[in-house]
């Protein structure tokens, strides 16, 4: 790192040190599979998460879009991924805690959090949890363990993998969303970065903190 950007870097931080806005509790990352395709872009996202944790966010989200196919090639995509998160997220301070889901919207890997949560989902996009959350609450109706009269929004949302809203959504290196934290991210800012995953910095997560702090957030209205 050179002076500049140290310099730079610790200007950005400051910034957003003393904003009277307070940092995102909740950012969440969409990530595509190429993003995760060498070993060092999990070191990436390790460096990530610490970033989030120095900055005090609460909790960080992760969805790795992976290909868009059936069959032994999204699973093995899926196994890679799962493999290499299984190895990295342990290493991370165990003030941090981690929830990895795989395509299925089962738990693959799980440690209680102290100080910051961070939930990856590979390939479990938001119609998937959905759509498992709905089906959930048809079979307890089913079963009679409660009536059909009795299902609101909480009910959902009680049933959803990911229990926190995002403040912000960030695309890094891409134009477009997806389907990730549907029902969650409704009134969520978005971001969409010019730099790819490969080459993003820690300033470049201060810049975005910055501009969150400067929006003026309506939730819909």
């Amino acid at each position: 790192m050179s002076i500049i950007t140290s310099l730079y870097e610790n200007y950005l931080f400051n910034q957003v040190s003393v904003s009277s806005v307070k940092v995102p509790e909740h950012v969440s990352l969409v990530l595509s599979e190429k993003d995760l395709s060498q070993p060092d872009d999990f070191v990436k996202l390790k460096e990530y998460i610490t970033w989030c944790c120095q900055l005090d966010i609460r909790v960080t989200s992760i969805y790795v879009d992976v290909l868009d196919t059936e069959g032994e090639l999204r699973s093995e995509m899926v196994e890679r991924v799962v493999k290499k998160l299984g190895e990295l997220l342990p290493k991370i301070s165990p003030e941090i805690g981690f929830e990895v889901y795989a395509d299925d919207g089962e738990l693959r890997l799980k440690r209680e959090d102290k100080k910051m949560l961070v939930y990856v989902s590979v390939g479990f996009g938001g119609r998937k949890e959905v759509t498992k959350a709905v089906l959930s609450i048809l079979s307890d109706v089913k079963e009679g363990k409660m009536n059909s009269s009795d299902i609101l929004e909480e009910t959902i949302e009680s049933r959803l993998k990911v229990k926190h809203e995002p403040d912000i959504f960030i695309r890094s290196g891409g134009k477009h969303l997806s389907d990730f934290l549907i029902w969650q991210a409704v009134y969520s800012e978005l971001y969409f970065t010019d730099v790819n995953w490969h080459n993003i910095r820690k300033l470049d997560i201060l810049r975005i903190i910055r501009d969150f702090q400067k929006r003026q957030r309506r939730f819909g209205k």
